[in-house]
């Protein structure tokens, strides 16, 4: 496992569950790198040298930063295993120039360190130079998760950009929530019924036929209220933004 953090963290304690053999962590940090190796246990491995990293392995699953991945995979001693990154944002070929056979296996969840995840539903994208190593991807996936995909790198940066939208902006958007209300003596908890019906709804109609509020009414009168009580600030001038892209999408007639 190239890398100790929160999906490497995860993915390496979900396939060692599974009965996979996790030879050895590494991590740009000792500390990092000896922790998931003792929280995986049965001997495992761990190093923050990349030239320590055995070359043995069946299997290399970098889970690093964009930014991080080119510049370890050039550091890397060729081998014969299979080297694939988790990424959503990167093509496989960043393996190219290194090694032979080479692929992705992209959960698309959101992680952290300490809190479990239950992968049998998470989704799951592979993608692999060969078939054979295609097939061996998804056979490994399908021990973590029943909903196991092939995608190319051009739809998996799509998938990864969705996700971003549904995910991560969202979450955002519970981050601005708290602080509106810690700014007037009110608790978050009072969102969470709304944010879970709000996903409910989503996983049963289109997101689009489903939107309410004051911009797909078109409800000037509650936006300028609302736009005068975030006055001259970065949340007001997202709310214009956001209110004003609401406004291009019709729901079905």
């Amino acid at each position: 496992m190239v890398g100790a953090g929160n999906m490497a963290t995860q993915l390496a304690l979900a396939l060692s569950n599974k009965g996979c053999e996790i030879l050895q962590v590494y991590s740009r940090t000792i500390d990092s790198a000896r922790l998931l190796a003792d929280r995986i246990g049965k001997c495992t491995l761990y190093t923050n040298s990349i030239a320590e990293i055995v070359t043995d392995a069946d299997l290399y699953i970098f889970s690093l930063s964009d930014v991080a991945l080119p510049d370890v995979v050039a550091q890397m001693h060729p081998n014969d295993g299979l080297w694939v990154h988790t990424a959503g944002s990167m093509p496989m070929d960043v393996f190219a120039a290194k090694c032979v056979r080479y692929g992705v296996l992209y959960p698309m969840q959101t992680v952290n360190k300490e809190r479990a995840v239950d992968w049998s539903d998470v989704p799951i994208f592979v993608e692999a130079s060969n078939e054979d190593d295609t097939q061996y991807l998804v056979q490994l996936s399908q021990r973590l998760s029943k909903n196991v995909s092939r995608s190319n790198s051009q739809q998996r940066q799509s998938l990864h950009l969705a996700a971003v939208f549904a995910c991560n902006f969202s979450n955002h958007m519970y981050a601005i929530a708290e602080k509106l209300l810690h700014e007037q003596g009110l608790d978050f908890d009072v969102m969470k019924y709304l944010i879970r019906e709000t996903e409910h709804k989503a996983e049963s109609i289109s997101p689009v036929d489903g939107q309410t509020g004051p911009a797909v009414r078109n409800d000037v009168n509650v936006m300028d209220k609302h736009l005068a009580l975030l006055g001259n600030t970065p949340e007001g001038e997202l709310y214009r933004l956001i209110s004003k892209n609401i406004m291009l999408y019709k729901p079905k007639q």
